[in-house]
């Protein structure tokens, strides 16, 4: 039996800051209260986990969970969700807001995505393109 990954769910700015800095990649899902939209982030960031998870950390941030008197959204400027970010070293390097809400090509797109920016930065990503399953 395979194990099942649990996708990491941040709770507070200060989790995600932390997972941020301290690994090399970093894919984050900033999304809100909307069920179905979490939900599909979730199947979309676990399916590119099972790929990519020993190269790249992945995460779920639910931001309208922070306090209101929070500035994170402003701070970071944050005006749609869901929000795509991929972090590099810290470092903000590709980011995609909204999604199309198809499975197949938010995973490919994303993928594509990851995978060029990387490059860019002489970090290999492997890939299949399709989705089997």
């Amino acid at each position: 039996m395979g194990m099942k990954q649990v996708l990491k769910v941040l709770s507070n700015v200060e989790e995600f800051r932390k997972l941020v800095s301290i690994n090399e990649i970093v894919l984050v899902g900033f999304i809100g209260r909307d069920y179905a939209t979490k939900r599909y982030m979730i199947n979309l960031f676990q399916k590119l986990e099972s790929r990519v998870g020993h190269l790249v950390n992945f995460a779920l941030f639910d931001i309208d969970n922070l306090p209101s008197n929070t500035t994170f959204k402003e701070d970071e400027g944050i005006n749609t969700l869901p929000l795509i970010r991929l972090y590099l070293k810290g470092k903000n390097v590709l980011e995609q807001e909204d999604c199309f809400k198809d499975m197949q090509t938010d995973y490919y797109v994303l993928k594509l995505s990851m995978r060029n920016t990387l490059q860019q930065y002489g970090i290999k990503l492997t890939l299949r393109l399709g989705l089997k399953d």
